[in-house]
């Protein structure tokens, strides 16, 4: 019996969390209840109400069009810095399985395996401490970290198609290598990168968090949910609400492609899915 993606509840609840982060980002570029970068001292530090829906923050602008723009930016760091690491890990990758066995092929892997020795937040500090704060070196960092992920994937499933039946019968046509690439190679890993790329999402969002929380990512007055965690951090005791809601944000915009890349995966590859039953 085929795959029911309706039957599957993570991939159901990832994909429902993920619609919801992009219309709520969609709907942040063009309305918000309030100016989300207006200051308003006289109404600071208000909890939740019928005006403010999530209260407001240390300087009286409003948490709900904070979380709104929020949404977007980091959605825009996420997609940006994955298609970077995508694109040119996978190029690298296909093009280190046409080498396979040389030198050149063991210099691309040992030096991926260099970058991914270190975790993704911590790559993207160094960078950044390096080439400077701002979303635009945010964005390159993260893409630096998912490169070689991106590299590993695309080599191993090369690999696998280039011994193919299809493969060979191109090959002996007198097609490039180039042109197998792109018309046999590629389209046949195709969703294992969509799938890959999903979760890479998810770490990208939890990166980006993590750099604006420590002033290395998205620049104020621009809002952006680990800055307004950073900010948060003086009222824990008295205002929880204002770490609340962007820390579960995070949370949940993290747990949903999450969810979204291990119920495609199940989709693309159904041995894994066999594995878990």
């Amino acid at each position: 019996m085929g795959f029911a993606w309706y039957r599957h509840p993570g991939l159901v609840v990832g994909g429902a969390i993920a619609l919801a982060l992009m219309a709520i980002a969609a709907l942040g570029f063009v309305w918000t209840p309030f100016d989300p970068t207006r200051l308003a001292l006289a109404d600071r530090l208000q909890g939740p109400s019928a005006l403010h829906w999530l209260g407001t923050d240390h300087l009286g602008r409003d948490t709900v069009a904070r979380l709104m723009v929020g949404a977007g930016n980091s959605l825009k760091v996420g997609l940006l810095s994955v298609a970077l690491g995508l694109v040119a890990g996978t190029a690298l990758g296909t093009w280190a399985a046409s080498r396979n066995g040389s030198l050149l092929d063991e210099a691309v892997m040992r030096t991926n395996d260099f970058v991914l020795a270190f975790p993704a937040v911590l790559t993207a500090v160094m960078m950044v401490h390096l080439i400077g704060p701002g979303a635009a070196n945010a964005i390159l960092a993260i893409a630096v970290f998912n490169v070689p992920v991106f590299a590993r994937l695309a080599r191993s499933a090369a690999l696998q198609v280039r011994s193919r039946d299809f493969v060979l019968a191109a090959r002996a046509a007198g097609l490039t290598e180039t042109r197998i690439a792109i018309a046999h190679i590629l389209p046949n890993m195709a969703g294992l990168l969509v799938v890959q790329a999903t979760i890479q999402f998810a770490i990208a969002i939890l990166a980006e968090a993590g750099l604006s929380y420590l002033g290395l990512g998205t620049q104020p007055p621009a809002p952006s949910w680990g800055r307004m965690l950073y900010e948060a951090r003086t009222y824990m005791q008295t205002q929880p609400w204002l770490a609340i809601f962007p820390g579960a944000a995070i949370a949940l915009t993290v747990l949903g492609f999450n969810l979204l890349g291990d119920g495609l995966r199940d989709l693309v590859d159904p041995r894994a899915r066999r594995a878990r039953t």
